[in-house]
């Protein structure tokens, strides 16, 4: 049998190269300047001109050479252009600024953070101290600030979270504590723009449980669940959640979508298969994938996830074969040239990788199922998704959150059984408000499949040994797991004994290189 190489995915092989630019720019930013990225994007066009009409085609393999090249230089343009932007050097002392409130303020302990957007175009995190004029404060809102502000800074304690990397990444130069009496509110800004529009309407269907008497314990899952809202779940639903192996649901992303277009594609199956019927289908499933796309915040996990199924979606209607690897690729390459800081998201990457490995090890896992019987099928192919998640994000995982968890499978069937139940009566219960007993007993029994769904969380969370913790692996393990496991993956498609010693030599550097970091 003949196994797919790279070559079957012409767009991965340019979203690669596209990643690794980004990735080494943002970490050593000032390696090179802007002028060599951009002198070497058009040295390499030049030699792949002269390649191409010089007809040489004994050096074709340097063809790909030069590509690999010109996607690393875009990559590392992008990134590096982007992070001077952000790179603020801010006064060291305070100043009159001038901004307006970008996202839906959220309330902390004693103040309100504020994420604005100041008149020379750079984002800063305020937290103004809590107050009757603070807790009013509502996005679009333009504000006059008397403070100073400095650069994102972390805690100084090794081995802690990089907060100041993560402010950065997110596109934040600067954060500022203001007290009361130093800031004043001057009116609205001009018309929101798509995404504070999206903000807000999130926040009325979070509003909209509120009035319907959701539990004080189910409110916050529901959000998150539904519309992607995370600002009311408390640190101890988050650990639960956590510990169970589970956190993954409280972050909409292509599960999530993934239950939707089930929905979708179940409602408008009477449309019929002629092309036409086919055609609006597409149009239909996806400007409703697109709406809740808006619902949620238009979260860049839930964009992708949208753009994913459109592209499959429409490989199938046009009859072919959907290569989903090269779908995977198409999404991460437009994403990183929209914003190259994506490729540092926690979310982007746990995401990214879960679907790679599924689409890797899922269809040799679910040929290994004991059983033929449909049931037991089921469960089984529940399970080999499951796994192959777990597996492509496990490194990641341990490396950001320095824990494993051992439960997962048993978790993630509860998730496969209450998470789309609670997505479909959510959403059938917002389409009956015309018929107030109806929507009131679907409130009741949303209440009931949360409350449920958080038991079923504690009580996993709880076994004996539930949570494997204290894992600090180095980023140099990291690299090292996802290496071994791509010359694994290598050896189960080709069976060749060559690759064995690849794995054996892999392994020698990997060591070699632990004895030279850490004696």
């Amino acid at each position: 049998m003949e196994h797919p190489s790279i070559q079957t995915y012409p767009i991965l092989r340019l979203a690669i190269p596209l990643a690794i630019g980004v990735f080494f720019a943002g970490n050593f930013p000032d390696f090179l300047p802007i002028g060599a990225y951009i002198g070497g994007i058009l040295g390499v066009f030049v030699f792949l001109g002269w390649l191409m009409f010089g007809k040489r085609y004994d050096w074709r393999w340097m063809f790909g050479g030069g590509i690999f090249l010109l996607f690393f230089l875009i990559g590392g343009l992008r990134m590096s252009h982007q992070w001077r932007q952000v790179n603020k050097v801010w006064p060291e002392e305070k100043r009159i600024y001038q901004g307006i409130v970008q996202e839906m303020p959220e309330e902390k302990p004693k103040t309100i953070q504020c994420k604005t957007t100041l008149s020379d175009g750079q984002n800063v995190i305020l937290y103004l101290a809590k107050d009757s004029f603070s807790t009013t404060l509502a996005t679009g809102d333009r504000l006059w600030l008397y403070t100073q502000i400095r650069p994102p800074m972390n805690t100084g304690y090794t081995g802690t979270f990089d907060y100041a990397s993560y402010l950065l990444h997110k596109g934040v130069s600067g954060t500022s504590y203001i007290p009361s009496g130093s800031w004043m509110k001057s009116g609205r800004s001009a018309p929101l723009t798509w995404k504070q529009r999206a903000l807000q309407v999130r926040q009325q269907i979070v509003d909209k449980y509120r009035e319907w008497g959701i539990g004080e314990g189910q409110l916050p899952v529901l959000s998150a669940l539904t519309v992607g809202f995370k600002g009311d779940l408390s640190d101890d639903v988050r650990q639960t959640y956590a510990v169970a192996g589970i956190a993954h649901v409280l972050a909409l992303s292509g599960m999530h979508i993934g239950f939707l277009w089930m929905l979708v594609s179940v409602l408008l199956r009477p449309l019929g298969n002629a092309l036409f019927m086919r055609v609006l289908r597409w149009i239909l499933a996806t400007v409703l994938l697109w709406i809740f796309a808006f619902i949620a915040g238009l979260e860049a996990s839930v964009v992708r996830a949208v753009v994913m199924c459109m592209l499959m979606e429409l490989g199938r209607m046009a009859g072919g074969k959907t290569l989903s690897m090269n779908t995977l690729a198409i999404a991460a390459l437009f994403m990183l040239l929209y914003n190259p800081s994506y490729l540092f998201d926690v979310s982007f990457q746990l995401s990214f990788l879960a679907v790679l490995f599924i689409l890797l090890l899922y269809p040799l896992l679910s040929r290994a199922c004991p059983s033929q019987h449909r049931w037991v099928k089921a469960i089984w192919n529940v399970m080999a998704v499951s796994i192959a998640a777990q597996v492509g994000t496990a490194p990641l995982v341990m490396y950001y959150f320095h824990n494993f968890s051992v439960y997962f499978l048993l978790a993630n069937l509860g998730v496969a059984l209450w998470v789309p139940c609670i997505i479909y009566t959510a959403l059938g219960t917002m389409a009956l408000s015309f018929i107030p007993l109806l929507q009131g007993w679907g409130i009741k029994l949303l209440d009931g499949l949360v409350a449920m769904f958080n038991a079923f969380a504690s009580w996993i969370s709880q076994l004996p040994g539930s949570s494997l913790i204290s894992f600090h692996p180095h980023l140099v393990d990291v690299c090292g797991a996802y290496l071994l496991m791509a010359i694994g993956f290598w050896y189960i498609l080709t069976r060749k004994r060559k690759v064995i010693l690849v794995f054996m030599g892999c392994m020698a550097g990997w060591l070699g290189l632990h004895c030279c970091m850490f004696l």
